[in-house]
């Protein structure tokens, strides 16, 4: 089989299933946000069988939008085809071109040279934390950053302190300060704070499930024990980590 079965497979889909034939671009939003993450946490767990079945819905996926697009008369499946080996052939000259690149850094560099401003092409939908880690790796790549990561972390103590002093309608502005510094200090420390954020929320929902299980050998009802007993189990299943 081949991309020409793809193409007969979402024709037929979109004539005769009727959930398919109704679908609009607008009621395939919710799509387009979950199979990326799908993919995602398929990579983590380095399934392969889960990483090709991923991929092949993305890939259906972008077929089956262009099939919409198509049928409105608004462009065609080669149009958007020629038009993305037109945009990466303009954004490798070094490669299709005449220009010479030394490294990736130039490359980068490039890249974003040709950008209208520094934060063009930013998705408003980002989720927030990759969003404030893209603007401040833009903004840092023509020079407003900290040399080091002593910056941030004094930016946290002072957002903390801010917080703690401030009237509680300044809380939603100062956390929101907050965590943009957060996200500064793993940058700096070479962290992705959405993979960090991943990690402590897989890590806090495995230390309660644990604090559940112990509970029920035990014949507890969590709902009828004190905090300081769960947080004793918690400190438990910690050191045995």
């Amino acid at each position: 089989m081949n991309l020409d079965d793809l193409l007969a497979l979402v024709k037929t889909l979109r004539e005769e299933c009727p959930w398919d034939r109704v679908q609009t671009l607008e009621s395939m939003k919710g799509k387009l946000i979950e199979e990326p993450y799908e993919l995602i946490d398929a990579i983590e767990k380095s399934d392969i069988d889960a990483i090709v079945e991923e991929l092949g819905d993305i890939i259906f996926l972008a077929f089956f939008l262009a099939k919409i697009l198509e049928e409105k008369g608004q462009t065609t499946l080669e149009h958007i085809i020629s038009s993305t080996i037109n945009k990466y052939k303009e954004k490798h000259p070094h490669v299709f071109a005449e220009r010479d690149f030394k490294d990736e850094k130039q490359v980068l560099q490039f890249w974003h040279e040709s950008k209208e401003d520094i934060f063009t092409g930013i998705p408003i939908i980002l989720p927030a934390l990759l969003a404030a880690k893209v603007i401040q790796e833009r903004a840092s790549r023509v020079g407003f950053d900290w040399p080091s990561h002593d910056g941030p972390l004094e930016k946290i103590k002072e957002e903390l302190s801010e917080l703690d002093e401030i009237a509680d309608e300044k809380h939603k502005e100062e956390m929101g300060d907050l965590l943009f510094a957060c996200v500064n200090l793993a940058r700096h420390l070479d962290i992705d704070p959405e993979e960090a954020l991943r990690h402590a929320n897989k890590k806090f929902v495995r230390r309660f499930r644990g604090i559940l299980k112990r509970l029920e050998e035990q014949g507890k009802n969590i709902e009828s024990v004190s905090l300081e007993e769960m947080d004793r189990l918690w400190d438990d299943i910690k050191e045995d980590e």
